[in-house]
Parts: structure tokens; C-alpha cells; sequence
């Protein structure tokens, strides 16, 4: 994979450039710590504190997409306001002092609605996406028109926050700096024109779950550090968080660090909601991804090992990003153990690093010269443990060797503040050489001064309270703070103007304030916890303790009372004499989304005249899920794309009407081409009813054998025996994610009911298929995930078994018959047209229609539901109220007007988040739209205990 960086154009240079050792920015080396976040999946109102979390974690960086779909739901019609205000986001990144990296597209994947392609796309004659194609290069100019301008004038040269910029994303022939055809060129060319100045680059680097490997990551082609814009910190199919994920992801991070890395981005950091219709057909409602920073905002287990790792890295960023592997000068620095050593040297310093990847604990002894005495060390397993030796603090004082784990240092306008470990097995070991005398100031007695060199050394020890020692030397000040990591876990680090400040002691520290000389915070802990003690401030040469300001916490309630449901009829539009006369009309039904409407709900209608009454069968392409109602009444239930479905019609004339809905399209990854019949939803395509049936059967009893090159296709079938042909099973990758070619041969009965003709429908192959009839060359297709059908009409083939084959030449990742190939017998059938189109549930928010639901009470298609709840308001405490969707079928929920996204949740019932920012006080109306008209009489709104948090106040004098 290539991973260059296009540099900086000149102008910009001053602010972000890089060399191969770092980044820069504002002149100054700068540690990357990058969170991914997306501002779609959060309300604008919990913007700044969500940023804020990430902040108070180290990352000085945040990572978003640009979301095509969501800035352009309908053709022509943008949206850069409210909570689409890209604008505004950055304004408010800059605010916090944070820097902005961003993914422009025009493709994003991000498990988003069809990856985020806005769906009108599907409807463009000629568009292939991905491709130099003219007709989608049209479409994603116009966006960049209005999309650039912002991201452009946004730059930190230009007084913004956006440091770097990916075009296009996770692309099969791109990455880095690599422009293999015209529509990456036009891109690059576009991006230019518009203004495009700080670096950037295409797809994407180093996207992995543990990105750093096992390997040094310095390599001299490289003219830019190593980053990752993808370090994939758990996953989304996780809500929350399990008792590895710390460990791991720690680990993980070490090695970046460790081994090399000028940065990193946590895809994702705080995932969100997929709210409205945004989710793809993998995830629901929920993207909380089990990130450090949950759905809800509460802090993972995984925020704290984050937030270690950040701090040192940023705290010894002038050596990270300037630096050389040094490994081999410290193989010697312990001895007898089976730890991994891993270094790094520049002009700034060394920094060595122990590292554990075993199982068990190590107890090692490092020994670095015959002036600093040895000292033991325990590595827990898979620990990766830093040593600090040669680092200058200020002209006058140098760390010489730190032999105890450092977090961080923190400057403090004269004062520089070491955070350190304690720990009941390591010693505290920090040794400094001085260039003048120095001044003992607190703590004296662990210091020992010997000529130039100042040794703190203090036992082994767990402390309740961080333990402060000081010294001075020339004017310039040294702060000690030993602690343990439960402590560090407690501690901030506050950027003030001037100077910086540390907040020891609170779970959480929010917005700080300074006025009138006083430090005014917002702090809190978790509901389930106990409460904070003491407070702790060190300022440049203060340090004071108060207690905390609380108040008094009632118990908390867990569930809100709903007041009696009342519905509305939402199968309406199946009524016989519904005047659908505004609808969208079309001879053939039209995939859902051509009318412009973007939800996963769609109407369709049409009449039917049926000679004699009996079982009939309808044949019809598309997805996902269906509902017929014959007359106003349900006939049947099906999932589309199983191609027909059978019921019972009585003679005479009748309404068919069909609700079609989806659980979101797929994100399309590596997809390029056209759009138009990929993934299709609702119905779509001519639409066949015969009386009989079924027709449609799954071609089974597949084979596959294993081909050399592509050029055996032209070559003859191998004969068919079960020892050199194995089983296959659909979906299975005989490729093992490589490029590979196969045959794969199944038979096919002969068809009953004489049949005129077969068809049999491919839905996706994966990538490249020859299709082959009784060994007779029929059709070849290019691409996966992108369906089609070879037709059989010769009566005497149609008269015997027939032997199917298919060559198949798959060139990345897994390889195979991807779908279910479906043989069609239906042969002549009556062709049913003049077909109407409604999108969309219907206006959750009319005041019309509302009944109170009887008891009891059963409904045969899709219903509204409507309760109202009051949020018990209490100071200091934060509670979050999540929506559990017991009872229903599939649907969406509405807070005050509010989409909270669909259900049923995907990674168990968790219940839907309900953001804070859109209850109020007094009643809250909750709406639910439930497609197959189940009752919601288990439907409870209940507070999540696990992400509740209890609030403070934090007042101390800092000068």
C-alpha cells in the first residue's frame, strides 16, 4: 500500500508541512492524536461536548467525513445548516485549540446509508461511480462546489483548524499518492482548483485493528511519517465495553509509539447514532462502536488507556517526530528476560521502551551506567513500559534517565510538571542533570544532590494521592506528581492562556473558566460510582486542595411513566378507494428512492383483473421486506428479493397495494460502477402474476476446482468427478481473500410444468464471471454486488438435466458466488403496469387521525403510535433515557419531532439513545412507527444506569 502524503503547497507550508520523521505545525513537532468522529451522528447541541471529552483524553485532533447524502439528500438541494453546519463544527474544533483532518469523498463507506451516495444517484442513465466517469464527475463537482469552499477556507492557513485532507476513500486502485487513472486526476484537480493548500492524500493509510504490526515503521522512501487514518479501536457490532478492550487496544497503541508512528486516528473515538434513515443494512440506530467515548457520552475503560497514551506521546512529541530506530543502542539495557527492547533517538532525547508481549508478568532489572543505580521494573503482560533518558527540561536541567514510567510532562509557564507512576512493584527512579545549584522546595528528603545530579528515588508504593516533590534551579522549576494510574485516570491537563493547569482527583473535568483569579469547572462522576474526594489544582507555582461542591442527590428513578397509547392508521394507503392520483407513477414499479423520498418506507399500487379465483404467484425484483393487501386486507408477507411470492386472489377486479421497506442499503465498499440495479429496495422492474407456482427455485449441489490463470477460461471444463471437485457452499471464499480463478458447476433438474423458458438470476459474483450451458460459452459479467440473468429457451436443452458452470476470476479480497443463484420457470405470465409510488411512513407529527387504542386491539399492517412522558429534573444529576423497543417489529421512533434512527438495534436490545439536548422539560411526545402494526404495550423508555453521571462544581484561587 502506498502511504505518501502530497506535501503542503508553499503557502501553507509555514502552518502544516512534514518530513520523514514528522509533521509539523505552526513550526513546532506535533504528535497527531486523532479521533474519529463524525458530526452527523451527533446533535449540534452536544458537539462541544463531545470534542471537549476527546480533549480532555490528549487528542489534539479530530477526523471526519464530509457526508455526501447528508449535505445533498435531494438532488440539488444542500444543506449546510443546523446540525449539517460543517462550518460551524470546525469554527468550534478551532475553539477547543484542536486540530481537523477531512475525508471529503465523494465516497465514505462508514457503515452510512449506501456508503454515502445521496440515492437520486441510482437514477442517473450512464453514471458509474468511482470511475472516470462524466456523468458522476458532474454530480460530485456540484457538491464540491459547495463543500470545498468550506473545508478550504478552514485551513490552518487560512485561520482554521484542517491540517490534512483525504479525497475519495478506501478505493480498490488508490491510496497515498497513487493516481492510476483520470478519475483520481480529476479529483486531485478539482480539490486544487478549489483552494486545496495542506496536504492530502487518497483512500486512506494504514487502515487496520492493530495498524503498527510487529515492524519498525521507519522507512527511507518515505517522504512523510507513518500515520494511520484508520485504527480501527474496536468495532461496530460492539455496544459498550468488554473487559479486554483496554489491554488490547493500549497495547496496540504502544506499538505506534514505540516502533515508530508519527500519529494516529481512532476510527472510531465516539461513534454517535445513525439517526433518521442513515444506518446501512449492517447496524440499526446505535454506532456506539464500543468506543472510548460511548453513544451516550459516557467514558470507557478504553478512554482512560487512550488518554495515557496520548499524554505521553504528546508530552515527548519533540522526539517522536524526530527520531531514528535506536533499538539496537539499548539491547543490553536488561538482561535475561524475554522482553522486547524497541528505541527511539533524536536531538530532543531517547525514549526506550520495555516491552511485554507474553502472558505472564516480568521483573526485570535495568541497568543503563555505572552512576545511576539499577532499578526493577515489573511489566505486566503485553505492557509496553517507557524509559526517558537524555531529555532537556531547560538550559539548565536535563532528565537524564527516568527509569520509572513517565505519563507526561506538562509546561507550566517556568514550572515543567512530570506526571509519574507509583506503583506497589516499580520504585519511583528519576535522575536529572543540573547546570547550577538547585533549590530543594517540596519533598525534600527524597532527593539526594550529588554534584550535578539529582536522584528521586522513593520505594515502591500505592498512594491514595498523587505525591509532590519540587526543585528549582536558575529561575526554572521542576514538579514531580507520583501517582498511581487509577490516579492518573483522575487527572487533567487544562490549557489556560499564559500558562497550563493540572485538575487532579475529579472522574471527569468539563468546561473550565478562569475569573477574577479563580478556577471555575464543571467536573462529574458516573451515577454507579462513588463520589469524587478531594480536589487537587497545580498551577505554575501553586498547588491547593479544596472539596468539591455537590448536591443533594436523590435515588434516581430508572423508568418513566408513557401515558395510554393512542394510534393512528398507517395502512391507509391500501384502501380500495384511496386517492393515490399525486403519486409517482410509472408502466413498471420504480425502486424505492425514485420519487426523492429518502426513508426506508414505500407505498406501491395497482389494479388487477383475475379471470378465476385460485392461487397465484407474483414475480418481482427488489428489497427488502413486503406486505401485500389485496382490497385494503393483508394477503401476504415476504421478503422481496426471493423473487415471487403466492396467494389466494378471487375472480373478479381489485386494489394491490404493496408497503416495501428496508433495514438501510449497503455501503457498497470497493464497489465502482453503475449504482442503478445494486442493492435495489422496494419493488422494482417488471412484475409478473400466473396463476400456479411457485416458480422460483435455488440452484444447490455446487462444486467448485481451483484454476491457474484467467486464460483457462478459454480452455476446455475439467471433468467433473467428486474427488478433485469439492463442495460449495454460497457465500463461502474458496480464495482466501487473494486473487484466485475456479469453475464451479451444479446441475440443474428438469423443470416441471413444460416451461417455454428458464432464467436464472445471478445476484452477485465475486468478481468476474463466464457463464457456461451444458459447457457451451452463454454470458460473461465484470463486477460483484451487481446482479444478472442468463436466459434458457431452447426446448430440447430445456428437456434434459442441464449442467451449469461458471468461471470465475476474483482479483481482491474474498472470492465466490457471493448470493444464491435462482432458477425462474415461470415461462409466460401476465405483465401487471400502471403502478403508483408513495415514499415514506407518512407525517409522524400530524395532529390528525389519533385514536385511543383499544384494548386488546390487533392491527394487520403498519401503525402509529403516539405517548407522552415527563423527564424527572434534578440538579446534578445527568441521566440518560434510552427508548426499548419490546413487542415491536421493525420501525423508527420520534422524541419531539426528533428521528432517534431504526429498530430493532442490531448488537442486542440496548434500547434507543435518546439525546439530552431534544427532551425538555414538561411532556415529551414519543411516536413510533411500527411496519407490521405490533402494539406497544412493552414499550418503556428506561435510564441507563451504566452511562448516568453526577455533576459538580470545582471553585479554587489559581494566582
Amino acid at each position: 500500500m502506498n502511504d505518501h502524503i502530497f506535501p503542503a503547497q508553499a503557502s501553507a507550508k509555514p502552518f502544516i508541512n512534514f518530513d520523514s520523521k514528522g509533521f509539523l505545525i505552526n513550526g513546532k513537532r506535533t504528535f497527531l492524536v486523532s479521533a474519529g468522529l463524525e458530526y452527523a451522528r451527533v446533535p449540534r447541541q452536544l458537539w462541544y461536548d463531545r470534542l471537549l471529552r476527546l480533549k480532555r483524553a490528549g487528542f489534539n485532533c479530530v477526523e471526519i467525513y464530509t457526508l455526501w447524502n447528508y449535505h445533498e439528500p435531494q438532488e440539488g438541494k444542500f444543506n449546510f445548516t443546523g446540525d449539517h453546519d460543517l462550518n460551524a463544527f470546525l469554527n468550534m474544533v478551532k475553539s477547543l485549540g484542536m486540530y481537523a483532518i477531512v475525508r471529503v469523498g465523494p465516497y465514505y463507506c462508514a457503515e452510512w446509508d449506501m456508503g454515502g451516495y445521496p440515492v437520486w444517484l441510482k437514477f442517473k442513465p450512464g453514471l458509474r461511480v468511482r470511475e472516470d466517469n462524466a456523468e458522476f464527475e458532474k454530480f460530485v463537482d456540484r457538491f464540491f462546489d459547495r463543500l470545498l469552499p468550506i473545508v478550504c477556507g478552514q485551513q490552518i492557513n487560512k485561520g482554521g483548524p484542517v491540517i490534512m485532507v483525504q479525497l475519495e476513500n478506501e478505493h480498490n486502485e488508490g491510496w497515498g499518492t497513487v493516481t492510476p487513472n483520470n478519475y483520481f486526476r480529476h479529483l486531485q484537480s478539482k480539490a486544487l482548483d478549489m483552494g486545496l493548500q495542506v496536504p492530502y492524500f487518497f483512500s486512506g493509510l494504514h487502515h487496520s485493528s492493530d495498524p503498527a504490526g510487529d515492524d519498525i515503521l521507519d522507512d527511507p522512501k518515505r517522504p512523510n511519517p507513518w500515520f494511520s487514518t484508520e485504527f480501527w479501536s474496536v468495532w461496530y457490532s460492539q455496544y459498550g465495553a468488554k473487559p479486554a478492550d483496554s489491554a488490547v487496544y493500549s497495547r496496540r497503541t504502544w506499538k505506534i509509539i514505540a516502533h515508530g508512528g508519527g500519529g494516529y486516528n481512532y476510527y472510531m473515538a465516539h461513534g454517535g447514532s445513525n439517526f433518521g434513515y442513515t444506518n446501512n443494512d449492517e447496524d440499526a440506530a446505535s454506532y456506539d462502536y464500543g468506543t472510548a467515548v460511548g453513544q451516550a457520552g459516557d467514558l470507557r475503560p478504553v478512554y482512560y488507556a487512550f488518554k495515557r497514551a496520548a499524554t505521553f506521546a504528546r508530552g515527548f512529541q519533540d522526539i517522536l517526530e524526530n527520531s531514528i530506530d535506536a533499538a539496537s543502542s539499548y539491547k543490553n539495557i536488561t538482561a535475561g528476560h524475554d522482553l522486547k527492547i524497541t528505541a527511539r533517538s533524536g536531538a530532543g532525547g531517547d525514549l526506550i521502551f520495555l516491552d511485554n508481549p507474553g502472558t505472564n508478568s516480568i521483573k526485570a532489572t535495568v541497568s543503563v551506567d555505572t552512576t545511576i543505580p539499577t532499578s526493577n521494573v515489573t511489566i505486566a503482560p503485553g505492557e509496553i513500559y517507557p524509559l526517558v533518558h537524555n531529555f532537556s527540561i531547560s538550559k539548565a536541567i536535563k532528565l537524564n534517565w527516568a527509569l520509572t514510567r513517565i505519563y507526561g510532562l506538562v509546561k507550566q509557564g517556568s514550572t515543567t510538571t512530570i506526571l509519574v507512576e507509583t506503583r506497589k512493584d516499580n520504585p519511583t527512579s528519576l535522575f536529572f542533570k543540573v547546570s547550577a545549584k538547585p533549590t530543594l522546595i517540596k519533598g525534600k528528603d527524597s532527593f539526594k544532590v550529588a554534584g550535578s545530579t539529582i536522584y528521586l528515588v522513593t520505594p515502591p508504593r500505592e498512594t491514595n494521592k498523587p505525591a509532590e516533590y519540587i526543585f528549582e534551579v536558575s529561575g526554572q522549576r521542576v514538579r514531580v506528581l507520583a501517582m498511581s494510574s487509577k490516579d492518573m485516570d483522575k487527572t487533567w491537563l487544562v490549557e489556560q492562556p499564559g500558562t497550563n493547569i493540572i485538575v487532579n482527583g475529579a472522574s471527569y473535568l468539563g468546561e473550565v473558566k478562569e475569573q477574577n483569579k479563580q478556577l471555575l469547572a464543571n467536573a462529574e462522576y458516573p451515577l454507579l460510582a462513588k463520589k469524587d474526594g478531594e480536589i487537587r489544582v497545580y498551577a505554575e507555582k501553586l498547588s491547593s486542595t479544596l472539596s468539591p461542591v455537590y448536591h443533594d442527590i436523590a435515588s434516581s428513578i430508572s423508568t418513566i411513566n408513557l401515558s395510554p397509547w393512542q394510534n393512528k392508521n398507517a395502512m391507509v394507503y391500501a384502501e380500495t378507494g384511496y386517492n393515490d392520483k399525486n403519486w409517482f407513477s410509472s408502466a413498471n414499479p420504480m425502486q424505492m428512492g425514485a420519487d426523492c423520498n429518502t426513508t426506508a418506507d414505500a407505498w406501491y399500487r395497482t389494479q388487477l383483473n383475475i379471470p378465476s379465483s385460485g392461487k397465484y404467484t407474483m414475480q418481482v425484483d427488489g428489497g427488502d421486506r413486503a406486505t401485500a393487501f389485496i382490497d385494503g386486507k393483508q394477503a401476504v408477507r415476504w421478503k422481496v428479493r426471493n423473487g415471487e411470492v403466492t396467494f389466494d386472489i378471487e375472480k373478479g377486479r381489485h386494489t394491490l397495494a404493496v408497503f416495501t421497506a428496508h433495514d438501510g442499503r449497503d455501503k457498497l465498499p470497493t464497489y465502482q460502477g453503475i449504482i442503478t440495479d445494486v442493492d435495489k429496495k422496494g419493488l422494482s422492474g417488471q412484475v409478473l402474476l400466473k396463476k400456479g407456482g411457485p416458480f422460483i427455485s435455488s440452484a444447490a449441489n455446487w462444486y467448485f476446482i481451483k484454476a491457474a490463470k484467467a486464460e483457462d477460461v478459454k480452455g476446455n471444463i475439467p471433468v467433473f468427478d467428486t474427488v478433485s471437485w469439492k463442495k460449495y457452499a454460497i457465500g463461502d471464499d474458496v480464495f482466501d481473500k487473494h486473487e484466485g480463478f475456479g469453475w464451479f458447476q451444479t446441475i440443474i433438474p428438469v423443470p416441471g410444468g413444460n416451461p417455454s423458458k428458464l432464467v436464472i438470476n445471478f445476484r452477485s459474483v465475486d468478481e468476474d464471471a463466464t457463464v457456461f450451458v451444458n459447457g457451451k460459452r452463454v454470458a460473461g459479467h465484470k463486477g460483484w454486488n451487481s446482479p444478472f440473468q442468463v436466459e434458457i429457451n431452447d426446448a430440447e436443452i430445456l428437456k434434459k438435466p442441464i449442467a451449469l458452470t461458471l468461471f470465475i476470476e476474483n482479483y481482491s479480497n474474498e472470492g465466490g458466488i457471493d448470493q444464491p443463484v435462482k432458477i425462474n420457470s415461470i415461462g409466460a405470465a401476465e405483465v401487471l403496469t400502471g403502478w403508483k409510488m408513495l415514499g415514506g411512513p407518512g407525517d409522524p407529527d400530524a395532529a390528525n387521525g389519533w385514536n385511543k387504542m383499544a384494548l386488546k386491539t390487533t392491527f394487520a399492517g403498519p401503525q402509529f403510535f403516539r405517548s407522552q412522558f415527563s423527564v424527572p429534573r434534578q440538579k446534578g444529576i445527568h441521566l440518560i433515557w434510552r427508548v426499548h423497543t419490546d413487542g415491536l417489529s421493525y420501525g423508527s421512533v420520534w422524541v419531539n419531532g426528533h428521528n432517534l434512527g431504526r429498530y430493532p438495534e442490531k448488537i442486542g436490545n440496548i434500547g434507543m439513545y435518546i439525546p439530552e439536548c431534544w427532551l425538555k422539560a414538561g411532556l415529551n411526545q414519543l411516536v413510533i412507527y411500527d411496519e407490521n402494526g405490533n402494539r406497544p404495550d412493552k414499550v418503556r423508555v428506561i435510564t441507563e444506569k451504566e452511562a448516568g453521571r453526577i455533576t459538580y462544581k470545582i471553585q479554587t484561587a489559581i494566582h
